[in-house]
């Protein structure tokens, strides 16, 4: 059984705001770990990407949009299902909007797993600085993750 790791990092220059001033966050998702470490941000990526943006709405709903690709002829968009990335997207949008609402931060990086034989994706959220450096925030803010899978929500 193997696992399929997605890289999605945050990328202000996406950063929007919709017409009643709700905050929206841009991500790029990367499918190699060193193709996420080697991006910079606002840059055409040169390796196989999507880029989406989350929206935190007013009234606490969660959306994704799926903004673009980057080198779609690469073997991955051909093996994976086009709805295997919009539930991604919608998952990874809950985490990251939600990890963020807990800290007062937009997370710099998730990084999302999948074992083949589990229907769950599972998220790590990184944020930049030492903000989480601190043991006891790192387990409070995943408590309240876990806690009632506020992910799933939407």
């Amino acid at each position: 059984m193997s696992e399929r790791r997605f890289f999605l990092m945050y990328d202000p220059s996406f950063d929007d705001m919709d017409a009643e001033g709700c905050p929206a966050y841009g991500y790029v998702m990367f499918f190699d770990e060193q193709d996420a470490a080697n991006y910079q941000s606002g840059e055409n990526p040169d390796s196989p990407a999507v880029s989406m943006l989350f929206t935190d709405h007013k009234d606490g709903q969660i959306s994704a949009d799926l903004l673009g690709w980057a080198h779609l002829e690469a073997d991955i968009f051909q093996q994976l299902p086009l709805g295997h990335f919009l539930g991604l997207m919608e998952q990874a949008a809950q985490v990251a909007i939600h990890a963020g609402r807990q800290v007062g931060q937009v997370p710099e990086r998730l990084v999302s797993s999948q074992d083949s034989s589990d229907e769950y994706l599972q998220f790590e959220v990184h944020f930049s600085g030492d903000e989480q450096a601190d043991p006891d925030a790192e387990w409070q803010l995943a408590r309240s993750l876990i806690s009632g899978r506020p992910y799933l929500d939407s």
